[in-house]
């Protein structure tokens, strides 16, 4: 299945490829995959090598033995052309510390064009310091139009690109909500969209997910000791409760009533690391620039999809179940996991305000030379001054967005985008 990312790959192959290709991803994003394509459209050859498997190699990494891991890799390279060639070392992530080996390595055997895939979306400050080593790149759950692309519906991709000039019709606009109603339902991990587009059927959607969530729990269980990766399934377990609360910040002492912040926070972390979770952190103020105003501390917290978090809620997935009455599942929790998705892969860093009293914002990102907040109004808002408010706190605010069902259009400085075109913001 077609990725976008693989663009960003081919602009680093573009620049020469000197630098180490590092893809990060949780578990289930499709990073092997699409990494293996890129290699057979853009190389002559690859060498394809998975960390975990080898524990000779592995052996290698921990004991930051260069010479003794080119002896084993130079064997399997007999024979290919090391200019056309990628040498890609999966789930490297099972290694001590394979930034510092992979760069040592690399400055020894200039002539190897390296990839590395790990299965984790943890910072570490190594490869940070090295970016002219290091090009990192991070995948996540399938967009909407990745969805589209996979589902052949080019025609209603063309629709919605081109609905700033020309009205989606109809006919275009069914097609539209039938794709965003089935993309909710089995939501961005490639390979149950995969069992999806194979299959049609929903029960082998939802087992599928099923099967995802517990290799997740294994995983956790696998990775961190029993007292831990006990804290880390309470915390997993405690987001989508969370996420129905009016007040959506996560709390630590709904996870475990004699819950210490401490405890949870790096458990937390943990899950975050793993890529299963993710923080939206709350915007104190809308001062540019935003990232000054940010309180780290206070945070909602999401998990990797929205077609998982249905499971976890159990959730019906059928052939009947309508648009509408998805988008107002779990008081909305749902679509707006989903818009958390769309728009973190479409601006990168975004937040959530609140006022000292009940006003909410449920994302905030910063445009150009001003704050943009986000409302969502699939139904009618008790709080229908959340974005007024903002304003009013924050008088540089020139635009805000409102995401709905309705079509795109510009009006007293408010931009509504329908919920299937956030990708075509």
């Amino acid at each position: 299945m077609y990725r976008n990312v693989i663009n960003d790959f081919a602009a680093w192959y573009e620049r020469g490829h000197r630098q180490i290709l590092y893809v990060k991803g949780a578990y289930g994003v499709g990073k092997t995959w699409t990494v293996k394509d890129f290699a057979t459209a853009f190389f002559t050859d690859q060498l394809y090598i998975d960390i975990s498997d080898n524990k000779e190699l592995l052996e290698c990494i921990n004991s930051f033995d260069i010479d003794g891991f080119n002896s084993i890799i130079t064997p399997m390279l007999e024979n290919k052309d090391l200019s056309k060639t990628i040498i890609i070392f999966d789930e490297v992530q099972t290694s001590n510390d394979c930034g510092e080996f992979f760069y040592t390595f690399l400055k020894a055997h200039r002539s190897y064009t390296i990839c590395l895939i790990a299965s984790t979306m943890a910072i570490t400050e190594y490869e940070y310091h090295h970016k002219d080593v290091f090009n990192i790149i991070r995948m996540r759950p399938m967009t909407f139009e990745e969805f589209l692309i996979a589902n052949k519906s080019h025609p209603l991709i063309a629709a919605i690109t081109n609905s700033k000039d020309t009205p989606i019709n109809d006919v275009e606009l069914e097609g539209i909500n039938q794709m965003l109603r089935d993309f909710l339902l089995v939501g961005g991990m490639p390979g149950i969209v995969n069992e999806y587009i194979k299959t049609k059927d929903y029960s082998l959607v939802r087992d599928k997910q099923l099967e995802l969530i517990e290799m997740y729990e294994a995983i956790i269980r696998k990775s961190f000791s029993s007292a831990m990766s006990q804290r880390c399934r309470r915390v997993w377990k405690s987001i989508p409760k969370q996420l129905i609360k009016d007040n959506k910040k996560f709390m630590y002492n709904l996870v475990d009533e004699n819950a210490r912040s401490r405890e949870y926070q790096e458990a937390t972390q943990n899950l975050c690391s793993l890529g299963f979770a993710r923080k939206l952190p709350r915007l104190k103020e809308g001062t540019l620039p935003l990232e000054d105003h940010v309180d780290y501390k206070s945070f909602q917290l999401y998990i990797i999809d929205h077609g998982l978090l249905r499971a976890l809620y159990n959730l019906p997935i059928q052939e009947n179940i309508t648009l509408d009455e998805i988008l107002s599942e779990k008081d909305g929790a749902v679509i707006e996991q989903y818009i958390f998705q769309e728009l973190s892969n479409k601006l990168g860093n975004i937040y959530y305000w609140i006022s000292s009293a009940t006003a909410r914002v449920p994302f905030v990102y910063q445009g150009i030379d001003t704050p943009i907040p986000v409302d969502v109004r699939f139904k009618p808002n008790k709080k229908a001054q959340n974005i007024k408010t903002f304003c009013s706190k924050n008088p540089n605010t020139e635009l805000s967005v409102r995401i709905s069902q309705e079509p795109v259009s510009l009006e007293d400085n408010i931009l509504n985008i329908p919920a299937y075109g956030l990708w075509n913001m």
